[in-house]
């Protein structure tokens, strides 16, 4: 049968989701680890490792010691929430938003966690999420797209930025569902200005032709 309807009514008519690519630990941030200190600079234990396979950046390690955050943690808001002091201005809303503290990946690595968080899998080549909710919901306005991604550019690296195009495509779903990324220098969205020396009654010629030949 149909899933029972949710607790409240639904009202949200647009969503903007933001990633933060890069941050402290969440030991640092929300993850109090008190029992850690207790055990401060000995050897990581093999039964918490599990076998896990090391990166190259740790794999000449003679040793792992454990480290606890030199954070102060805090319980805030009615809800009691966990934060540091890292954190005093989202402490003082805690109640306000919902933390989720289940999700987790299995990569060790950064790229393929953060390609598991937009599409579900470490490997890249699935619909993100946001192709997901656009195949699922559609738009309202055949003129504009569902999904539009804003991207940052890392400091010190102009011609870099943290996210790649991967991360916002459509996967196998129809391409109209992968975000169109608007930009902050030149054109926001490429290819919709007028070619230098082409005209808008060229174009719309151009566009017509091509229109009737498909």
């Amino acid at each position: 049968g149909l899933p029972g309807l949710p607790h409240f009514a639904p009202r949200a008519k647009r969503i903007i989701y933001l990633f933060q690519s890069g941050a402290p630990s969440q030991m640092d941030l929300f993850d109090p680890k008190p029992q850690m200190k207790d055990h401060f600079g000995e050897d990581l234990p093999a039964s918490i490792r599990m076998g896990q396979r090391l990166t190259t950046m740790t794999s000449g390690q003679a040793k792992f010691p454990v480290a606890p955050s030199i954070f102060n943690f805090a319980q805030h808001g009615e809800s009691g929430m966990w934060m540091s002091e890292l954190l005093p201005h989202m402490s003082q809303v805690a109640d306000d938003f919902c933390m989720i503290r289940s999700m987790h990946t299995e990569a060790i690595n950064h790229d393929p966690a953060i390609t598991f968080c937009q599409t579900g899998s470490q490997l890249a080549g699935r619909p993100s999420i946001g192709a997901w909710a656009a195949y699922g919901l559609g738009s309202e306005c055949d003129n504009l797209p569902a999904y539009v991604v804003l991207t940052s550019f890392g400091s010190g690296r102009p011609d870099d930025q943290p996210l790649y195009d991967r991360l916002w495509g459509s996967g196998f779903l129809p391409s109209k569902h992968q975000g169109v990324k608007f930009r902050n220098t030149g054109d926001a969205v490429l290819y919709l200005s007028n070619p230098p020396g082409i005209t808008a009654d060229a174009r719309r010629s151009t566009l017509d032709r091509l229109a009737a030949l498909n």
